[in-house]
């Protein structure tokens, strides 16, 4: 069985603690490099989401998967990369967060989670976020995208607001903004002026993708 297909197994088994160990074995015996294994469980978790596309795995395979990769990025690799003196390859900064006046988070933290196991670098604000908050971390850490998430009808107006700030203060054109949640769509991202809408965590990966390019 190669490295891949193990990974693969324990991934999908969400097996946390055997790929933690099988991971940290394969680096301390210098069979592998933590870049190579942050490769593998890149196309791990393309898998993973083709899956989920193609309806042979549910929800809660998708948030256990991504769950066990982003522990063993946290504790495993990434520690591995700063201890030679690397900085892991980042393909782009995400600031993200559910709005102002809604609590719903699993939608957003999974978004998050395949961001983050896809090469971002991810900030992940919580709930009712406000639009200061949003745009004051995205100015602390040099973000390139926003994304904002709304479960609720009523909190859908904070994505506006978050977008009229940003043209407030002069800062629109400094980032992509992406927006998504159940009452959303791609008319009313188009309304409020953001630059990509996405219905879930696959698509938000290729809007991401595709529009950090432009």
């Amino acid at each position: 069985m190669s490295i891949e297909e193990k990974m693969k197994n324990l991934v999908v088994e969400w097996d946390e603690d055997g790929l933690k160990e099988f991971c940290s074995s394969l680096l301390e015996q210098k069979r592998s490099s933590a870049e190579e294994l942050l490769k593998i469980i890149g196309s791990i978790m393309k898998f993973i989401g083709d899956q989920f596309e193609n309806e042979e795995i549910f929800l809660p395979d998708l948030i256990g998967a991504a769950n066990v990769v982003k522990t063993v990025i946290d504790e495993v690799l990434d520690p591995a990369i700063r201890a030679i003196g690397g900085e892991k390859n980042t393909l782009g900064k995400v600031v993200i967060g559910t709005v102002e006046s809604d609590v719903h988070s699993i939608g957003k933290d999974l978004v998050a989670s395949f961001l983050f196991s896809n090469g971002f670098e991810v900030y992940n604000l919580g709930v009712e976020v406000t639009a200061e908050e949003f745009i004051n971390k995205a100015e602390e850490v040099s973000a390139d995208i926003i994304g904002m998430s709304s479960l609720l009808t009523m909190s859908m107006d904070f994505q506006k607001q978050v977008i009229e700030e940003l043209i407030k203060r002069g800062l629109r054109d400094k980032y992509k903004v992406i927006v998504g949640g159940a009452p959303t769509s791609e008319e009313w991202a188009k309304q409020i002026g953001a630059d990509a809408w996405a219905d879930d965590a696959i698509e938000a990966i290729a809007a991401i993708k595709k529009i950090i390019k432009n």
